[in-house]
């Protein structure tokens, strides 16, 4: 009788999670598909600022719109700022150096982006090989969906969401850029508008095997 009352409670524990990871599903497909059209009624600031060993090395700010014919146009702003170069011998090798980092730099933000927004239709992929799951961070009330594979066969792309107010809370994507055994890793928080909009306030990107760090901030207002 235990051990037929322990497999019903594991049979009924397991269909509520994938009624949970159904549910859950959908609202993010809904939520990412609205946001992905509302956004366009808006332009925003977008700041990214890189660290190096701790240090802020630049500042790269865009405008951003998309323009009539439904393309996302970036504009630099005065806000942007980079270090001096140094002279000599010294300032020759630290430049090799920097170009090398620039160029890693560069495929790192553009990694990021593949992931802003995730694609609906990616994630549904991954939903019906049967390789999503879910966690439950405070039952009834917030989620976290992992989706493995979602760009690469190493990544993971992990969404958090709270269910009651139909909300995503950020992502969290484990990753790599030139090389597959050093990972990297990057948070992203996301803001709500008035209109129910998402979009990824805050975005952190964190290259440890490079003592690199990336922040990108948005900040939106209606055109």
């Amino acid at each position: 009788m235990v051990l037929l009352a322990g497999i019903l409670l594991a049979c009924i524990s397991g269909t509520h999670a994938q009624a949970d990871l159904k549910e859950t599903m959908g609202m993010i497909k809904k939520n990412l598909a609205d946001s992905k059209q509302k956004i366009k009624n808006y332009e925003w600031i977008e700041t990214t600022t890189t660290y190096l060993n701790g240090e802020k090395k630049s500042v790269k700010q865009n405008q951003c719109y998309y323009s009539v014919d439904g393309k996302l146009t970036k504009v630099e702003t005065g806000g942007s700022t980079k270090a001096a170069p140094k002279g000599g011998l010294r300032g020759k090798i630290i430049a090799g150096k920097k170009e090398e980092m620039a160029g890693y730099i560069k495929t790192a933000i553009a990694k990021v982006h593949t992931y802003l927004p995730p694609d609906a239709d990616k994630i549904q992929l991954v939903y019906a090989s049967g390789n999503a799951a879910i966690q439950v961070l405070e039952p009834g009330k917030k989620f976290r969906l992992n989706f493995p594979g979602y760009n690469e066969k190493v990544d993971l792309l992990s969404v958090s969401v709270d269910t009651p107010n139909q909300k995503i809370l950020g992502l969290a994507v484990s990753t790599s850029v030139d090389d597959p055994s050093q990972k990297v890793l990057f948070d992203i928080t996301y803001g709500n508008l008035p209109d129910g909009t998402q979009y990824a306030a805050t975005t952190t990107l964190d290259a440890t095997a490079k003592n690199l760090k990336i922040v990108i901030e948005w900040i939106l207002r209606s055109n």
